[in-house]
Parts: structure tokens; sequence; C-alpha cells
């Protein structure tokens, strides 16, 4: 889940996306947390102060010949008196499970085998539709025939809510005041992190056209170290480019140099003053052989171009070179004698004209 979405990807905002969103979808999960810690927090103390009224309950139950006697004094009173928070009720059961006096409807803990006398328990459970909080507690009636009375006393949920929610207010609140510090130290930190990669495209900007020097990877951090190593590969790749541009360049000028000589040569023999139409047409010959061969040589640099191109696709062979000058020496040497043997029978003519 990604808070923002954008057409083009950015390390910034995809940094900031895993960052804050976990932070964002922990707040419920916090406010749960809380919650339940809060209302442990609030019950304690309510939970003490209930078991400590029903034991002081308990010490006014008496038995006398069997039957339970329950006489409240003032104290007791204001014990159960019940105020605008919450509501206060109370239930005494003989050994038989008679109603001696209080609320009926306060129910019966659920326990397979009663407490042992003069012990409080703690349970959750509903009177006239309201969630309360109910101490039980069994009394010994002095008699092994009589079974223990049960004293319970239960107490609404109200206070403990109302603390609760104080509680949650004074923790969440400070929380949610931190949050948007929090979203902007992160903002900064962001922006101090990737700091880094913005002196690195500063550094390559300022640099001028035929500059293809490695950049600097000591002033870098660790994690962009290897995009700047790729940075200075592809700079020796591209350098060594230029390179072999340039000595192919030096190359075809080199060896267009003289079939175009030959050209411009044969071209000033056929326009010279009185050339008879055999030394013209013996002229032109020379420049289709001229212009072939520097077709033939424009086609071999432009394959040499391409194999350079496809440079890592070439699989190298061995070659025979003594073969090859063989080959080559006997290919050129029947060329060689037809334009010496041209150039001896034109150059008397050419003496007696000059």
């Amino acid at each position: 889940m990604k808070l923002f979405q954008r057409a083009q990807r950015s390390l910034f905002g995809e940094i900031l996306d895993w960052m804050l969103t976990p932070l964002l979808l922990l707040v419920p999960v916090s406010i749960g947390v809380t919650w339940l810690v809060a209302q442990g927090i609030a019950n304690a103390p309510f939970d003490r102060a209930l078991e400590h009224n029903v034991k002081a309950l308990a010490e006014l139950v008496t038995v006398k010949d069997g039957q339970t006697q329950f006489v409240l004094s003032q104290s007791a009173r204001e014990i159960l008196r019940a105020d605008d928070a919450g509501h206060v009720y109370y239930q005494l059961l003989d050994g038989h499970g008679t109603l001696q006096s209080g609320e009926r409807d306060i129910p019966q803990p659920g326990l397979d085998e009663p407490l042992p006398p003069n012990q409080v328990f703690l349970h959750n459970s509903d009177v006239h539709g309201l969630p309360v909080r109910v101490a039980s507690m069994w009394i010994a009636s002095g008699s092994d025939d009589v079974s223990p009375s049960l004293l319970q006393l239960a107490e609404t949920r109200e206070k403990q809510s109302v603390l609760a929610a104080e509680i949650i207010k004074g923790v969440l609140l400070p929380q949610f005041a931190i949050l948007p510090l929090a979203v902007l130290l992160i903002w900064l930190a962001l922006v101090r992190g990737i700091k880094p990669l913005s002196v690195v495209e500063a550094r390559i900007r300022e640099r001028r056209p035929g500059d293809l020097s490695p950049l600097d990877e000591s002033s870098v951090p660790l994690e962009v170290v290897p995009l700047v190593s790729s940075v200075n590969e592809l700079l020796d790749k591209l350098n060594d480019s230029i390179g072999t541009q340039k000595r192919f360049l030096a190359d075809a000028a080199h060896q267009l140099k003289t079939p175009l000589a030959g050209l411009r040569m044969q071209a000033d023999l056929a326009q010279r003053e009185g050339a008879n139409a055999d030394e013209l047409k013996q002229s032109l010959k020379q420049i289709g052989r001229a212009s072939k061969r520097a077709t033939h040589t424009v086609n071999q640099l432009l394959s040499l171009a391409r194999a350079e191109g496809n440079s890592a696709n070439v699989h190298h062979q061995p070659c025979d070179l003594a073969r090859l000058t063989i080959e080559v020496v006997r290919e050129a040497v029947p060329r060689a004698s037809r334009s010496a043997s041209t150039w001896a029978t034109t150059a008397p003519r050419r003496a007696r004209r000059a």
C-alpha cells in the first residue's frame, strides 16, 4: 500500500512511502493496544476498592443457629450509596441459596466449585442491562453442616470507562502532537540522506563535453559506490568507442587518399590540351579502375566499422599472415604491371608535348 502515487517513480517518494505507510498504519494498532492497557490500569484501583468493600461488608454478616443475619451500619451504608457516576448493588444469599438481603438480579459466579471461605472472586456481569464488576465472597457459617453464605457486591463500570478514556487522552494526544514532528524529521532526514546523489549529479552536470575521466568513488556513500562504478565503466567504454571512431576516421582518410589522388591525376591528364582520343580513353579507363578501388576501399572500411561496432560478438580465428601476404601480392602485381606499362607508353608523348 502506497500513500502517494506518481506517474514517474521517485527514490525520495519511495523511501518516504515505505517509512510513513507503516507509521500511519501503526496508529490504529497503537490506539487499540493503548485502550486495552488503559482498561487494565483503570480496573486495577477499582478492583482493589471493590475487594476491600466486600470484605468490609462481610464483617457485618453473622450466622446464629443456622440463620444468616446482616445488619448495615452507617459506614456500610456509605459504601452502598450510589452517586451520579455509577450504581452499587449488593446481594446476600444464605447457605441454602435464599436471598436474605440486597438485589435479587445479581447473577451468581459461574464456578464449578465454590472458592474457600473469605476469598474474593472478581468477575464481569450484567445487572438490569448494565455492565457491572462483581466481587463475590463466601462466608463460613461456623458449622460443617451448613453451607457458607454468599455475599456479592456489584458496581457499574462508568467510572472505569471515564478513567480509561482519560488515560487514553493523556497518552494519545501527545502522540498525535508528536506525529507531525516525526514526519517532518523523517522528511529532513531523507533530504539530508539523498544529498550525496545531488552532489554526484552536480559534478556530472559541470563537466565539459569532452571530459570522460572517471568519477571519484571515495567521496560518495557506500550505497552509491556501485552506481558510480557503473558510470565509470560506461565512461571507459565510451572513451574506447570514441578512440575507435577517431582511428577509423584516420584510417579511412589514409585509405581513400591514394585512390582519390589517382582519380584527380587521371582527370588532369584527360583535361590537358592536345590529348587524342586514345589517351582520353585510357584516362577514362584509369578513372574507372580508381573509382572501383575507391568503392572497394569504402566497402572494406564500412565492413571494418560494422565489425568494430559488433566486437562483442566477433569470434576470433587464427590467420596465416604469410599466406595472406602472398595472395595480396599476387593480386596486386598484375595491376601494378599494367599501370607501369601504361605510364611507360604515355611518358614519351607527355615529354614531347612538354
